[in-house]
């Protein structure tokens, strides 16, 4: 049985049962009319923008959606978008040591924010540079 209070329920029932979306009372429709306005804006942007204005009769619109969802069989594919997942953040495997940051700083004569911005956009080469100085310091420490 679908429920007419959860949003796929009713979108559910306005795609495929039409006998049951006009029984729905306007409390329901209006309680779904940001989500059914923001999912057809996928489809129809200039509808939807048309129906996004304060204080419009929200329960209206959601009729209006289901008069455009009676020319489908079925939910449209487009309706369920995919949302690109977070790309996992891989922790660094090289940490430079101090000391070889407070020397490549005072070679290169340049501040914090400048060594950041390096860390930031050429990474690579500078931890090439790092990984020279501490195998240089490690040689004359030992």
């Amino acid at each position: 049985m679908l429920d007419e209070t959860k949003l796929f329920d009713f979108v559910k029932i306005m795609f495929t049962k039409r006998d049951q979306f006009d029984k729905i009372k306007n409390h329901n429709k209006k309680r779904h009319h940001f989500m059914i306005n923001r999912f057809f804006a996928i489809k129809f942007p200039g509808n939807a923008n048309a129906f996004n204005v304060n204080g419009i009769n929200g329960a209206a619109v959601v009729e209006s959606w289901g008069l455009v969802a009676m020319r489908f069989k079925s939910v449209p594919g487009w309706w369920y978008t995919k949302t690109k997942k977070a790309s996992a953040t891989t922790k660094d495997k090289y940490t430079p040591s101090e000391q070889a940051v407070q020397i490549y700083m005072q070679k290169n004569e340049i501040g914090s924010r400048e060594f950041k911005e390096l860390e930031h956009f050429a990474k690579d080469s500078l931890y090439a540079d790092l990984k020279k100085i501490e195998s240089q310091v490690d040689v004359y420490t030992k």
